[in-house]
């Protein structure tokens, strides 16, 4: 092998065709996805049981603007009976999860900003799945709620595909007894 690759080195018409080969090579490897000879999927297209919404009105907005917009939005996903039930936080963001990590959910803290978290049936009792659901409504929430008050921006966010996680559970202890704690711990 070893001599193989001395030969191709010493040889500038070898050169060339080993590099003739290796585009060629490349240029089909690419072409196969436009062709369909191979399908090409970045990241699987999943369901998931819930996904936030963002809203963002005016930066001097009053709270009363805010869930005037916020009310509107949950009028329009009664609609939807695939829809299980919501939770509002209005001026400051919901509980951290991937997704809020990743958009900084955690810093919202002002009277224009809230979250909406929309929990849905299992996906596994509804035909449509949850992105597409999104697509769905998301232009007809934004059409009905965003007029409402002059500068408002309302974005549906789903938590972003990828490995399997498993949740992190966090528990402080506290006491004088370092070897209980210890141990409590442990358990």
């Amino acid at each position: 092998m070893e001599e193989l690759i001395y030969t191709i080195l010493e040889s500038a018409k070898k050169k060339r065709k080993v590099i003739l080969y290796i585009t060629l090579a490349f240029v089909f490897a690419v072409m196969m996805i436009p062709t369909k000879m191979v399908l090409a999927k970045m990241l699987p297209g999943k369901s998931a049981n819930t996904f936030s919404i963002y809203i963002d009105t005016a930066t001097n907005s009053s709270i009363e603007e805010t869930q005037k917009v916020t009310n509107c939005i949950l009028q329009e996903f009664k609609k939807e009976p695939e829809v299980h039930d919501m939770e509002v936080f209005l001026a400051q963001g919901a509980p951290l999860d991937y997704a809020g990590l990743v958009k900084g959910s955690a810093l919202k803290r002002m009277k224009n900003q809230a979250e909406i978290v929309v929990n849905l049936s299992d996906k596994h009792h509804r035909d449509e799945p949850s992105y597409m659901m999104v697509h769905r409504i998301r232009p007809l929430v934004q059409k009905a709620c965003e007029p409402l008050v002059k500068g408002t921006s309302i974005k549906f966010v789903e938590m972003p595909s990828g490995p399997p996680t498993m949740a992190t559970i966090v528990i402080n202890l506290f006491g004088n007894d370092a070897k209980l704690m210890r141990k409590t711990a442990g358990k």
